[in-house]
């Protein structure tokens, strides 16, 4: 909310805003695949593309993708995570499995 979506996007499943993410992502290409969309890192975030772990130890789409555990459970097994992608500018919110290894990003407030 903070770079400019509103509590109800926030809230909001899938990919949602419009240029959030991109104000969160490293500009450029040296570590993101093409295109990086919307890329600025105007927030100073400077998130890289991780990709993530599934619970069968198999890593996926890194160098284009990154998700970040959020700190809000969604029930006994799962919770909710960010994703942030080199083909959109938005930000995705989606729940998942917690064995699943994600991205941890800690912020001082």
């Amino acid at each position: 909310m903070y770079l400019g979506m509103s509590q109800a996007e926030a809230d909001a499943e899938g990919w949602r805003g419009t240029d959030e993410g991109g104000k969160m992502k490293e500009e450029g290409t040296t570590h993101w695949s093409p295109p990086n969309t919307g890329a600025t890192n105007e927030s100073g975030f400077s998130a890289l593309p991780g990709g993530y772990r599934y619970n069968d130890g198999n890593f996926n789409n890194m160098g284009c993708y990154v998700i970040f555990w959020a700190s809000t459970e969604n029930g006994v097994y799962d919770a909710w995570g960010r994703g942030l992608d080199c083909d959109h500018s938005a930000i995705a919110r989606h729940n998942h499995d917690i064995r699943y290894g994600f991205s941890v990003r800690c912020v001082k407030d």
